[in-house]
């Protein structure tokens, strides 16, 4: 079983109210089939879904909430954040939507103290997943960015026992980890509770992830190289996109993608993420409206504008990582047909990311790469649950299931950019409407 021990005690916590709240006249999403059950109520007692119907007669005292054909589907997991400001970005997070996030690297005991301040009521915030600081074999690159230097198997599983111990979620690991320290702290996670997730470490094949268990892969690293045809010499030299793009093997992406299905092996691209670093949408970015939302203690923390960074790509470059990008998209498609479960992520917390409209843009970018809207939602919803073997408590709008939902004034499923169009949040049972949020 994976780490859940936080987001399940807080399922369980009775920090919210034993009131009764009513939805009517509601259509609900049901993400896993992809329909839409019209016209119907939704029935919360405290923080739990206990009755779904046509027609409710609302206990006494109960909060009715008159609908007018909004949308309802499951709160929203954003799977790849940072939480690394020492201002929480909270409030963004729930006005879109999102009610869950797995923080992939910040200051450990700050995002435990924000998570016992929720779990009090005392702050209202998503739910939060955490690794505290990455594991890697060179330091940081960024000074935000905690990074726990490990070089030999000794040292990682010393650095495993010492996370363990302060209660991490998961372990989280970069590109710079040593081939022995890898592996040494996959043998330690097959043993112990504590999944370790992140990068494929660039000394380490894609098949051999796989093939220990890696919990999740992120941003597709080493994915584009293990489908060459040429991935033991390109390997052995120095890196060589071009190359790298001019040998796909589509016979041996989907052999490594129906192992991946067939292990479990969870991968969360962050298309949102690549379409940054190339500067794709860097006038988009720069421009985005919702910029005004995020704080100007975190906004003077962002340096370099996307448009200056844009500028200094050569015309050869951007032309290259066009190509890079189309291939990414393309292989999360192909990993879709092949049934390789997905998350949707975003790396929030980078420059000029707005937390929540992020995870908009990834839901639309991977409905741009090929998939469904209802699988794009999946990504979001069900898929965490999963991943977290929480699945019985969340990412179902279901009798039985947490009331972490959001209504929506569009069908995601007609048009994916309808999740966008937030009309309330409900969390854990508590009514969040937009005056609110």
């Amino acid at each position: 079983m994976r780490a859940v021990v936080p987001v399940l005690a807080f399922l369980m916590s009775p920090v919210f109210s034993q009131q009764h709240l009513l939805l009517r006249n509601v259509h609900v999403v049901d993400v896993t089939a992809g329909k839409v059950s019209r016209n119907q109520c939704i029935l919360i007692r405290g923080n739990r879904i206990v009755e779904i119907a046509p027609k409710i007669a609302p206990p006494t005292g109960t909060h009715a909430v008159e609908g007018t054909g909004e949308y309802v589907i499951p709160g929203l997991w954003d799977m790849h954040v940072h939480l690394w400001y020492k201002e929480h970005q909270f409030p963004l997070y729930l006005a879109q939507g999102i009610t869950g996030l797995r923080d992939m690297g910040s200051d450990l005991e700050r995002v435990k103290g924000w998570r016992r301040e929720i779990a009090a009521g005392r702050l209202l915030g998503p739910h939060i997943e955490t690794s505290g600081p990455m594991l890697d074999g060179a330091p940081s690159q960024d000074p935000k960015l905690p990074v726990m230097l490990v070089r030999t198997p000794v040292e990682a599983v010393a650095a495993y026992s010492r996370l363990e111990a302060q209660r991490v979620d998961f372990i989280k690991i970069g590109s710079s980890l040593s081939r022995d320290a890898y592996f040494a702290l996959l043998d330690r996670a097959r043993k112990w509770r504590v999944p370790v997730v992140g990068h494929v470490p660039n000394e380490v094949t894609v098949e051999e992830a796989i093939t220990e268990r890696q919990s999740s892969m992120e941003h597709l690293l080493g994915i584009l190289v293990a489908c060459s045809s040429e991935e033991q010499n390109l390997r052995a030299g120095k890196p060589d996109m071009a190359r790298i793009l001019d040998t796909f093997d589509p016979a041996k992406a989907d052999r490594l993608f129906i192992q991946m299905a067939r292990d479990e092996s969870w991968q969360c691209p962050t298309l949102t993420m690549w379409r940054r670093a190339f500067g794709w949408d860097a006038e988009g970015e720069a421009t985005n409206p919702l910029l005004e939302s995020v704080s100007p203690a975190v906004r003077k923390e962002w340096k370099d504008d996307p448009r200056e960074m844009r500028k200094r790509v050569s015309p050869e470059r951007f032309a290259l990582f066009t190509r890079q990008y189309a291939a990414l998209a393309a292989i999360v498609a192909r990993m879709q047909k092949h049934n390789v479960p997905l998350l949707a992520g975003t790396d929030t917390g980078d420059p000029y990311t707005v937390p929540g409209d992020e995870l908009h843009r990834e839901l639309e970018l991977l409905v741009r790469a090929g998939l469904t809207p209802a699988q794009a939602l999946r990504s979001a919803t069900i898929a965490p649950a999963k991943y977290f073997d929480a699945d019985e408590a969340l990412g179902q709008v279901k009798v039985g299931k947490q009331a972490d939902l959001v209504v929506l004034e569009g069908n995601p499923l007609e048009d994916i950019r309808n999740t966008r169009k937030v009309h309330a949040v409900v969390l854990g049972g508590r009514y969040l409407p937009r005056a609110a949020r």
